[in-house]
């Protein structure tokens, strides 16, 4: 797909799509209008015309009815995202967008009312777009990589809990960062990270991911399988079983075949995903 035609693609699920530079994460014409009201396709195909490998971006906010919620687990964003769901219930990941650095785009429906941009402001490593932000969409690139959808997309964007979005809604507070490693960020499988409660669940799956992209050739199968049955654990938590399909993707991606990628999350999970 195109960087038009996804464009374009994100217009008709009612976005507002301006064109982004692949260097710096900025829009490549102003945009404050777009903030308002979307382009129509006339205008996106005039302005990929000029510039074909433009990045799509979302203009988030009321225009387009959704808020991204930035994890960063190079900036301690993990760690913070566990100590702000123990207080305000899980972020549920059923849009989400995985960057090239490794950090993840959360995507939720916007609330009403007003919800500002802020970086690391209610956490470590957590920055929040909404109203007036911009957010690079797939298949947007960088020199170190593309923007890919690790779950869902424009149409499984999900409300935002109340519980977060009295916490978008005030003045900002601080999270700081937990000195406890996230679960798998240190750890071999099955040696004390079961991560018995208490770290919210995004947390947990960002540290299964670490672990099997830091796991060295000959320990891949057997670390998927350790974090499918940490994910099973999950799940009869009343956790998403969906996310079997991210850790099926992050199996293939180090290496390993999609069929037996799929037999070792059914079998860590104890049921087909």
């Amino acid at each position: 797909m195109t960087p038009l035609q996804a464009a374009l693609a994100y217009l008709q699920a009612g976005w507002s799509i301006v064109p982004a530079a692949i260097e710096g994460k900025r829009a490549l014409v102003g945009w404050r209008h777009w903030q308002q009201a979307a382009a129509d396709p006339d205008q996106l195909r005039a302005w990929w015309h000029r510039r074909p490998r433009a990045n799509p971006a979302l203009v988030t906010g009321a225009v387009s009815g959704v808020v991204v919620v930035d994890i960063d687990p190079r900036h301690c964003g993990n760690h913070a995202l566990a100590e702000l769901e123990q207080r305000h219930g899980d972020l549920p990941w059923l849009a989400v967008v995985e960057t090239p650095s490794g950090g993840w785009h959360v995507y939720l429906r916007h609330p009403g009312g007003r919800i500002g941009n802020s970086q690391s402001r209610i956490g470590l490593g957590i920055d929040v777009r909404g109203d007036g932000g911009l957010a690079m969409l797939p298949p947007s690139r960088r020199p170190d990589g593309t923007y890919r959808w690790a779950l869902g997309g424009p149409g499984s964007v999900p409300p935002m809990p109340p519980s977060w979005a009295e916490l978008l809604r005030p003045a900002p507070r601080d999270a700081t960062c937990s000195k406890k490693a996230a679960p798998g960020a240190s750890q071999r499988p099955g040696v004390g990270s079961d991560d018995p409660g208490g770290h919210g669940r995004a947390a947990r799956l960002a540290g299964w991911l670490r672990a099997l992209q830091r796991a060295p050739v000959g320990q891949r199968n057997s670390t998927l399988h350790w974090a499918a049955c940490r994910l099973a654990e999950v799940v009869d938590q009343g956790g998403p079983l969906s996310w079997a399909e991210i850790l099926i993707r992050a199996g293939v991606e180090v290496g390993l075949e999609p069929g037996e990628c799929r037999d070792t999350v059914a079998s860590g999970l104890g049921r087909r995903p």
